[in-house]
């Protein structure tokens, strides 16, 4: 019988030792790789090849909720489950309309992990039952009816800058880690500073926060 290869992100090394145990018992299932930054999770994503993804949202260079809209316009039939602490509803919407199959809390049973992979290797979205009440709460109560502005005008690389200009790396440090020059990295920033109206550092980590670009650390 041909194994279901999946693969864990997690910047949390005892998260991903707990996890790839309990996957890995099961008969049908069998973690190929582990990843504890956005970056590694996409190298080992186009090299495994896996049908797959499990991650977290909060991991440095790359979160999880854009590692899985990469994932998903490159190697559509890779399957991601997001697997968070943040159990908030703007979280929820922007990992599905990331591409993101999947949402699960990190207090959730296990039994809800196995549930997960089994639906959407099937093809099938699936919330836990905890995300799936938040979400419809918020629909009734049209919490989420405001147009994702930034959403809209910032492009995956610009919000991809802004993770790593908010972890502190010099324009040389990004460009190396992005293997681009030091020109295209400035203009990247002059362009997305342009586009929000954010000056401050502290806007510009209100306003990633806010939208799922950051996130408030574990």
């Amino acid at each position: 019988m041909q194994k279901m290869r999946i693969v864990l992100a997690d910047d949390h090394q005892i998260v991903r030792q707990g996890m790839r145990a309990l996957l890995n018992a099961q008969p049908d299932i069998q973690v190929v790789g582990e990843a504890s930054d956005g970056y590694e999770l996409l190298d080992l994503v186009w090299k495994l090849k896996p049908q797959v993804v499990i991650t977290d949202i909060a991991m440095p260079n790359l979160n999880g909720i854009e590692a899985a809209r990469q994932i998903r316009a490159r190697q559509p039939s890779v399957q991601v489950i997001v697997l968070s602490m943040y159990s908030n509803t703007s979280y929820v919407l922007r990992a599905l309309r990331a591409g993101a199959q999947a949402y699960l809390l990190k207090d959730d049973d296990f039994t809800e992990v196995l549930r997960a992979v089994n639906a959407v290797y099937a093809g099938r979205r699936y919330l836990s039952p905890q995300v799936s009440e938040k979400v419809l709460d918020a629909l009734l109560m049209h919490e989420n009816n405001h147009p994702e502005e930034a959403e809209v005008v910032l492009t995956p690389r610009e919000r991809e800058m802004i993770q790593l200009v908010l972890e502190g790396n010099t324009s040389q440090q990004i460009a190396e880690k992005l293997n681009i020059s030091i020109r295209t990295v400035e203009k990247h920033r002059a362009n997305f500073k342009s586009k929000l109206g954010l000056h401050s550092q502290a806007d510009l980590m209100r306003f990633a926060i806010a939208q799922g670009i950051v996130a408030l650390q574990d």
